[in-house]
């Protein structure tokens, strides 16, 4: 009886500690070309949420972003369980990408997705992980918008160019106030992807920002950002 009382004990800790995670969140446009393009969102640290990029905006308003684009917005909890209900990234590019690329393949199961056009868009942690990894594998990933990068560690971006780098589109964005920290770092990483690998980067600090958070224009924006890096008119 004890046996079975502890069996039954493990499996409702089990079952509400799998009912306590984060959910992922996937936006499928209603109209798209197929196959179609996918936005993957990069949580920064502890900071992912089931309500999408924006918490507090709709889900209306986040199907509309989908639409508009043309292409699947899709996010899930990063790569390391905190064990308080919150994540982080590993920033080890080899463990961070082959997890999004498991969780992508895993999620968009059913639909008709192009895994060649693939962009990334990150906050914070997310935003240097996504750096990270789409310079190191620019095959995967066709390039990000980085939002206010930082992290536990180093940058670790691709220092060799590749042909291919000059093909992705990056956006570097901060508050021209926020902490030098994380203004260096975004300035930093324009620089290289530009200077050093060569590929497609806009810059923009916003004057008069000081919060650590996404940019005030992004639920406008958005759309033409990651339009410029997925090409979703593009036939893949």
């Amino acid at each position: 009886m004890k046996h079975l009382l502890a069996t039954v004990l493990v499996f409702l800790l089990e079952t509400v500690s799998e009912a306590a995670k984060p959910k992922p969140f996937m936006f499928v446009p209603k109209e798209a070309a197929e196959p179609i393009p996918v936005a993957v969102w990069l949580q920064g640290y502890r900071g992912y949420s089931p309500l999408g990029p924006m918490p507090g905006e709709t889900t209306e308003a986040m199907q509309k972003l989908a639409d508009t684009l043309g292409a699947v917005i899709l996010g899930f909890p990063a790569t390391t369980d905190l064990g308080d209900d919150t994540q982080q990234w590993s920033e080890e590019p080899v463990a961070d990408h082959a997890y999004i690329q498991d969780r992508l393949k895993t999620l968009t199961t059913g639909l008709k997705v192009d895994l060649t056009r693939v962009g990334l868009f990150g906050f914070s942690q997310g935003a240097m992980v996504a750096a990270d990894l789409a310079t190191l594998y620019p095959d995967s990933y066709r390039g990000a918008i980085l939002m206010s990068p930082g992290g536990m560690g180093g940058p670790k971006a691709a220092e060799q160019r590749l042909p291919i780098h000059a093909t992705q589109v990056y956006f570097c964005f901060c508050g021209a106030e926020e902490h030098e920290g994380n203004v260096g770092l975004t300035k930093a990483y324009a620089q290289h992807l530009e200077k050093v690998l060569g590929a497609h980067v806009t810059l923009k600090l916003y004057e008069g920002v000081s919060k650590h958070t996404r940019p005030p224009d992004f639920m406008t924006q958005f759309t033409t950002w990651m339009g410029a890096i997925l090409k979703p008119g593009e036939k893949g």
